[in-house]
């Protein structure tokens, strides 16, 4: 009677252990397939701006390598800048940078999470409102004022000129020196430790859960 009684309780206990790993293991596939479909959105879209060619696949990686830095420094979520970014790669003259490291493209990036951390409202939106500004700086200006990001007379001055002469990504970087004089580095200043951790964590569920997607899917059938 005993024996049978330990036997009935072990068996018990494995059966709880292998629940909990499934649960665990369709937990992690999950956020890995929510991580891949944040790079696949941007993929898409630069698709079908057609502006990088054969080269698409190295650009949109490079984009998506710049997130998951941005993540660790930040404690932002990947998932969430690529979001941002994915909005950014709709504007044609801003998605024209983004195959060069630190250009308009990777600044709009930070500055739409600077700017979320500094609470001019979510990265998404910001990300549209900064594009739409620096596809259209003169009409961006008045809109990044209105919501509280300022230019001096002289910047507007120069902008004007830049514009005329259709020096548009010299105009770009002319707006995002401005914003990043009053926002850069809030994102990473007001990062915590904890939620970089989290999402240091979150990266490495990310990679085990793409591993386990298809054995889930097996599963399942």
């Amino acid at each position: 009677n005993k024996a049978g009684a330990a036997a009935k309780k072990g068996a018990l206990a494995l059966a709880a252990m292998g629940s909990a790993a499934i649960v665990v293991g369709v937990k992690w596939a999950k956020m890995a397939e929510l991580a891949a479909i944040a790079d696949q959105r941007i993929v898409a879209i630069a698709r079908t701006m057609g502006l990088f060619g054969a080269n698409t696949v190295g650009v949109t990686k490079r984009i998506s390598d710049y997130a998951d830095a941005l993540e660790r420094e930040t404690g932002v979520t990947a998932e969430t800048i690529k979001a941002a970014q994915a909005k950014l790669l709709t504007f044609r003259q801003l998605a024209m940078t983004a195959d060069v490291a630190g250009e308009a493209f990777d600044r709009a990036t930070q500055a739409a999470v600077d700017m979320a951390a500094a609470g001019f409202g979510e990265a998404t939106t910001n990300a549209v409102q900064l594009g739409k500004a620096l596809e259209d700086p003169i009409k961006g200006v008045n809109s990044l004022r209105r919501s509280g990001i300022t230019f001096t007379e002289s910047e507007k001055a120069k902008l004007a000129v830049l514009v005329q002469t259709n020096r548009i990504h010299d105009a770009q970087r002319v707006i995002l020196t401005a914003i990043e004089t009053q926002v850069k580095g809030t994102a990473e200043a007001t990062a915590v430790s904890t939620m970089r951790m989290k999402n240091g964590f979150g990266e490495i569920t990310d990679a085990i859960g793409t591993k386990l997607i298809p054995v889930m899917d097996g599963f399942a059938d």
